[in-house]
């Protein structure tokens, strides 16, 4: 049975891949940990919520694509404690701080990693995700399935992109109608 697309402010939705696109974050650490330039299509994961977010669907990838948040919601699901969140989680600085942290790490990663080539950067990237991943479902066996969802780096910046895309728009339709 094949499922409906939605329309959200006036831009289609896809079906959502959740209950199966775990498996894309398995196969694919699998494989790159066979053979790291592999771990170079890491940067498929990283720029797909990003290129969502840029055409105006926001954070459509978290909702329906994200196969780190399909793998660590069924594993949330199987095992999970419950605990309550850590009030460090609700301080409006955490996600800026956390985003920083990552991307910036990432960035000294790959300018090390880049002069060594392809099968060091896919290796670098590959722990990068992995890293990522085991932060998650660490977060998703201690508190709720998902919780790394809501401080995800890439979800902020989609829901960034969002932000400033709206904004955007309501600048615009000012111009217009002024």
């Amino acid at each position: 049975m094949r499922k409906k697309s939605i329309t959200v402010g006036g831009k289609k939705w896809i079906p959502s891949i959740q209950d199966w696109s775990w498996i894309i974050s398995v196969l694919w650490m699998t494989a790159a940990n066979f053979w790291h330039p592999f771990g170079l299509f890491g940067f498929v994961c990283m720029f797909t919520p990003i290129i969502i977010a840029i055409s105006g669907r926001g954070k459509m990838h978290c909702a329906r694509i994200c196969p780190r948040g399909s793998l660590i919601g069924k594993i949330g699901a199987i095992v999970n404690f419950g605990l309550n969140r850590p009030k460090l989680y609700y301080k409006k600085w955490f996600r800026p701080l956390l985003w920083g942290v990552m991307m910036g790490s990432f960035a000294v990663m790959l300018i090390l990693v880049v002069p060594r080539g392809i099968d060091a950067l896919g290796f670098a990237v590959l722990i990068f995700m992995e890293t990522a991943t085991v932060l998650a479902i660490i977060n998703g066996i201690l508190f709720t399935p998902r919780q790394w969802c809501t401080i995800c780096p890439m979800g902020f910046t989609s829901g960034n992109i969002r932000s400033f895309r709206q904004k955007l728009l309501r600048r615009n339709t000012k111009d217009v109608t002024a």
